[in-house]
């Protein structure tokens, strides 16, 4: 029976949620109780992830590990984020200004740290895979993105070198949308076999 009510539960939520794709003004009232459901667990895993992490920083500062200072900087700054929402809320205009300044320089690092990544991937791609069409569109792709989207090269309105510098900027947003459908299929197979009960990571 503990074996059998899992799969029962995720099979009747996942077709629900599959019928309220094709009937949703009838099932808007079900959807909204599971959507409400999730929301809370979602919630409550992330308070047990937080406490998780902040034990572990403070078990690595108590006991002086390597990189306690690092864990004492990020303990100290969760806790004056987490008192700053409280007392000004989301709807600070200060609030959301400090939010922005923190997370708009990590966001461009990270996004640094991709086209170099993506460069190094296509290096060890020619490297590994030879002087193949694949290979060599995928090089030449990588290195144009990334000079392109620099901003030094500039080219005059409504010409062709516009037109070719728009091309080349837009080539990593290609990159991107391939990576969502490559996602999104992926997300159906799973959810396929998760109704189907081939797979049964609940039952874990």
């Amino acid at each position: 029976m503990k074996k059998i009510l899992p799969i029962i539960i995720a099979f009747l939520t996942g077709i629900t949620i599959l019928a309220g794709y094709f009937f949703q003004d009838t099932l808007s009232p079900v959807l909204r109780v599971i959507l409400d459901w999730f929301v809370l667990i979602l919630g409550v895993a992330s308070l047990i992830g937080i406490g998780i992490l902040l034990r572990l920083h403070l078990t690595k500062i108590m006991s002086n590990q390597k990189g306690a200072f690092y864990s004492f900087v990020l303990i100290l700054f969760f806790l004056l984020t987490l008192i700053a929402g409280f007392v000004l809320t989301l709807e600070n205009d200060f609030f959301q200004g400090l939010i922005l300044t923190v997370a708009i320089p990590v966001e461009a690092s990270f996004l640094s740290i991709m086209a170099a990544t993506m460069l190094y991937t296509s290096l060890r791609f020619v490297r590994t895979r030879g002087w193949t069409p694949m290979s060599i569109g995928f090089l030449i792709s990588a290195v144009a993105s990334l000079i392109f989207n620099l901003g030094y090269i500039q080219a005059q309105p409504d010409t062709i070198g516009a037109a070719l510098l728009l091309f080349f900027r837009r080539l990593p947003k290609v990159g991107a949308r391939g990576i969502l459908l490559g996602m999104a299929i992926g997300g159906l197979v799973v959810g396929l076999r998760l109704l189907t009960t081939i797979e049964r990571p609940y039952g874990e």
